[in-house]
């Protein structure tokens, strides 16, 4: 779905049809447009930290507009912003997963020994009854192939991998400022 030029109409379409996967996926592609890195399928955190706040603030509108409030990056951003207070970064590890991940149900979590490792993405819950905040996900998902090995993955993306906390703060400082611009 990444190939084609999405518009904000074909997002919004989309989300009114609560096909929220492909909805999903036209998000990401707007960004990885938006940051001019459509050839290279994946954002850095550099990115996340630049993209334009008109754009984001639509998509999350969008977003929440569609799905009752329940899905959008400032929901991601609110979650986060609780979440993170009291999370020493220095501690984040398979068996100490940042609580951001965790409650928006990102996480598979292995028994008998606690191991959180990021669900693979078609294990995601494209539903309202997935918890709030869980969509969108394709931003902090997409990784390359490296990127992938590198978190723990299997050179897919960061289903089976770990967290890194580069692309999740990234985005969740470009909401805060951003929201400052509203």
């Amino acid at each position: 779905m990444v190939s084609q030029d999405w518009t904000m109409a074909d997002l919004a379409a989309l989300l009114h049809g609560q096909e929220w996967q492909a909805a999903d996926q036209v998000t990401y592609a707007l960004m990885l447009n938006a940051a001019h890195r459509q050839r290279e399928g994946s954002l850095t955190a550099n990115d996340l930290a630049l993209l334009p706040c008109p754009l984001l603030h639509r998509m999350d509108w969008l977003w929440l507009n569609a799905s009752q409030g329940q899905f959008g990056f400032s929901v991601q951003q609110r979650l986060y912003q609780s979440l993170d207070q009291d999370f020493d970064p220095a501690s984040l590890s398979p068996a100490n997963p940042h609580p951001f991940c965790q409650a928006v149900g990102w996480l598979m979590v292995t028994v008998p020994r606690p191991l959180a490792f990021f669900k693979f993405y078609d294990f995601l819950n494209f539903s309202l009854e997935a918890p709030a905040g869980h969509l969108p996900a394709l931003w902090y998902w997409r990784l390359t192939w490296m990127e992938s090995l590198q978190t723990g993955g299997f050179g897919t993306g960061r289903g089976g991998g770990f967290a890194d906390l580069a692309r999740l703060d990234a985005l969740m400082l470009r909401m805060a400022r951003c929201s400052q611009v509203a």
